[in-house]
């Protein structure tokens, strides 16, 4: 979970949210209507497919936060969820790939205030608590603010990337 050995203060997990969410928003909201959606990447995923990509994944999280399962949450059976991410994210693609942009967009931002929301009700030490405490079921003892900084900080920060490389591939 993250590219750190130790677990991040809450400080430095709401600076970076805040900064990476921020050039997330901001780029995609600036693009248009045929950079979101007919622009393609080599898996045939648009922008609009990037963004409720992020946006479905950050709902996960605060499920998890709630000490809810993910996989239920998602609606991903166990067999699809068993195998790695590719299946999951192929059954997710499925289900939304032909939402609207501005339904996308509305989902996007409300998951994000609402994790947002959920992060600054935990303190400091809530966030040091393993991700057992959160999932019952779990075995993992790997601190639930690395779980949060992976499914948002990080993810933003992936699919900005390879958003950008749909959008330049235009160029």
């Amino acid at each position: 979970m993250g590219n750190f050995k130790d677990a991040p203060t809450r400080e430095n997990l709401m600076q970076e949210l805040t900064s990476t969410w921020s050039r997330f928003e901001t780029y995609v909201t600036n693009l248009s209507e045929s950079q979101r959606t007919r622009l393609k990447d080599a898996g045939g995923w648009s922008v609009k497919d990037h963004v409720m990509h992020v946006a479905v994944w950050e709902h996960a999280a605060f499920a998890m936060l709630e000490g809810k399962s993910k996989r239920e949450e998602l609606d991903i059976t166990v067999e699809i969820w068993e195998q790695d991410d590719d299946p999951i994210n192929a059954v997710l693609y499925e289900r939304h790939k032909d939402m609207p942009w501005e339904d996308v967009l509305k989902t996007l931002k409300e998951n994000h205030a609402r994790m947002v929301t959920k992060i600054n009700a935990l303190t400091a030490d809530d966030l040091q608590l393993p991700h057992s405490h959160y999932q019952p079921t779990s075995t993992q003892e790997t601190p639930i603010i690395k779980w949060i900084h992976w499914d948002t900080v990080h993810h933003y920060d992936e699919h900005l990337t390879w958003i950008k490389v749909i959008v330049e591939s235009q160029d």
